[in-house]
């Protein structure tokens, strides 16, 4: 596993809660998050509309992100990257803002982000 997706705002564990999951997409500005297992298996995603949909259905802010995450993201493979795939998805699906790639086996290689270097000023 690179380290660079190790305490990476852009990666939660399946263990985090609905507020961990919160400050991370604060902090990654893409309004999404990649949930993984504790060995970088994903297990899916969560966006800032599951949030905002699962506490007004009651959920709290220590609910597990695990009970709300869309376990059917779109990713990435090693050749998808080769041929533009990301690209062409951040064309076509203007809600992506990231994309996790794995490999063979389910398990997180890397994230290609939309527009990385762009950020908000706080």
């Amino acid at each position: 596993m690179s380290n660079h997706l190790i305490n990476n705002s852009f990666v939660i564990n399946i263990n985090s809660s609905i507020k961990e999951a919160m400050e991370s997409i604060t902090d990654n500005q893409r309004g999404t998050i990649i949930v993984i297992d504790d060995d970088f298996y994903v297990q899916g995603i969560v966006a800032d509309g599951d949030i905002r949909r699962a506490l007004l259905r009651g959920a709290a802010m220590m609910t597990p992100i695990s009970k709300i995450i869309n376990t059917n993201p779109t990713v990435l493979n090693k050749n998808d990257i080769e041929n533009g795939k990301a690209e062409k998805i951040f064309n076509e699906e203007a809600q992506i803002n990231i994309l996790p790639v794995i490999d063979e086996n389910n398990k997180l290689i890397d994230i290609v982000v939309r527009s990385p270097h762009k950020r908000k000023e706080f």
